[in-house]
């Protein structure tokens, strides 16, 4: 997560350091400027929220660490989707994401698990998941998951903290990339 906050850090310090720069050659409205500007501190407090629980860990308490992990999920949704409009704000456009990603294997992840679908059509089936209280931590969190098509349950696994870590390279060269469109604009 440090790699997103320190690119996100370069372009605010770059913004601050250019007072100088004209908002209305840089962004196409108001709204993109408003974009630009919320999207820099939910980077910055999702960001650091998700670092700072990395460092920490998931609570003993079960209940706890149930509520922590959906909410390390929705900070990641929250900080994605802040790079998309500060890129938009920017660039002129979202940015191109492969599918096969690990920007997208954390959003697919949470999309997977959110709400326990109890009922998730696919082909052949129907998918039903389930994370329990007891799910693990960091480096080893599990579900249940029952597919109707092989009228079996299994218990898929993953690593939150490397597909952070991948995420977070991932999502620092996004925002590079935008700050670059900064620099020539104010240039």
């Amino acid at each position: 997560m440090m790699k997103v906050l320190t690119v996100r850090s370069e372009l605010n310090e770059y913004w601050q350091a250019h007072p100088e720069a004209a908002t209305s050659a840089i962004f196409s409205d108001d709204d993109q400027f408003a974009a630009f500007d919320t999207s820099k501190y939910l980077i910055q407090d999702s960001g650091e929220a998700v670092w700072s629980h990395m460092v920490k860990g998931f609570s003993s308490d079960s209940m706890s660490a149930y509520l922590e992990f959906w909410g390390v999920m929705q900070a990641l949704i929250i900080q994605q989707d802040a790079i998309c409009e500060i890129h938009k704000s920017l660039v002129g456009s979202t940015p191109s994401i492969p599918t096969i990603s690990a920007w997208f294997d954390l959003r697919n992840l949470r999309n997977r698990l959110a709400g326990h679908p109890a009922s998730k059509s696919v082909k052949g089936g129907v998918l039903r998941s389930f994370m329990g209280r007891d799910f693990g931590d960091y480096e080893e969190i599990s579900y249940e998951q029952y597919d109707s098509s092989t009228k079996a349950s299994t218990w898929p696994g993953f690593n939150l903290r490397q597909m952070i870590n991948d995420y977070d390279a991932q999502a620092a060269a996004l925002l590079a990339s935008a700050l670059a469109e900064l620099k020539r604009k104010c240039a």
